[in-house]
């Protein structure tokens, strides 16, 4: 397919909807959140959907048995995973490992490092994560998984909008500025809102359509505001650490709204640097996983 040219907001969304070779997720993915939100569904039914797919099944099995879990023994077994987990993080791993396998390609180029991307996305997640737990907000498992897809529509710029991209890549090497600002300079749009389109035509949950779309630009009243909040703080977090590449080398400043949102005093982030640096770790181990 030849690369689009995309010049406004509307142009580059109908495109997105008439990409012949559009990234679907997986069929199973759909069956599982079917079968998770029906309370009638059991371990076993819920395992047989997730094994119809061989390639989901292997990295369910993998990421279950990764320290980031950190269960005491092995789980052989998808409906032993399925008992173990719990719907909720069950869900996530499914989201996370079913996205993974859509965009996984191979870039056109070394503009954009597909692997340095995923690398910074898992960094996300899991300081997303941490930081769920630690203001109790009991949204850790959603904040990871939103931490690892906030940026999804990056993939979809360098795979379907090449052309464009060059042209924001340029803009932040020459102006010096962030991914997010080259965009709203030369493509009119966001891979923030490309990132949410694309969620939406995939049927992700709500509340991870909302955080790919407002990620950069919080929303107080939002039902999903601290979902946001924390994505956009673990991405700075995972910034000033230097993990992988978010298309740009700026320290990006964190909305002062951010810690209104979260209730967050910034000098808690000194006094967690030590249990900070023990997760971008193990997201590391998560990349070697999800990339086997």
């Amino acid at each position: 397919m030849e690369t689009a040219q995309p010049q406004t907001r509307r142009h580059v969304l109908e495109e997105l909807k008439q990409i012949q070779d559009l990234p679907t997720l997986p069929s199973t993915f759909m069956r599982v959140l079917k079968a998770l939100r029906n309370p009638k569904s059991t371990a076993k039914e819920i395992a047989l959907i997730i094994e119809s797919d061989q390639a989901i099944t292997m990295r369910v099995l993998r990421l279950v048995n990764s320290s980031f879990y950190g269960l005491s023994r092995s789980v052989d077994s998808v409906q032993q995973a399925v008992v173990l987990l719990g719907s909720s993080t069950l869900k996530n791993v499914v989201i996370s490992v079913s996205v993974f396998k859509a965009l996984s390609g191979r870039s056109k180029d070394d503009t954009f490092d597909r692997e340095a991307f995923w690398q910074h996305s898992i960094g996300c997640g899991m300081i997303a994560r941490f930081l769920g737990g630690k203001i109790n907000c009991g949204r850790d498992e959603e904040a990871f998984i939103a931490g690892i897809i906030h940026d999804i529509g990056k993939v979809v710029l360098d795979q379907y909008f090449h052309d464009n991209l060059l042209a924001v890549v340029r803009a932040v090497r020459e102006r010096q500025i962030s991914f997010y600002e080259a965009e709203r300079a030369e493509l009119e749009i966001t891979h923030s809102d490309i990132g949410s389109a694309l969620a939406d035509i995939w049927g992700l949950p709500p509340n991870l359509i909302e955080v790919i779309g407002n990620h950069h630009r919080l929303v107080a009243d939002s039902s999903h505001a601290k979902l946001a909040a924390l994505t956009q703080l673990a991405d700075a977090i995972v910034r000033r650490h230097h993990v992988g590449s978010g298309g740009d080398e700026i320290l990006p400043e964190i909305d002062p709204l951010c810690w209104v949102i979260l209730e967050l005093d910034p000098t808690s982030l000194d006094q967690w640097e030590e249990g900070i640096q023990q997760e971008i770790a193990k997201g590391q181990e998560l990349l070697n996983v999800m990339l086997k």
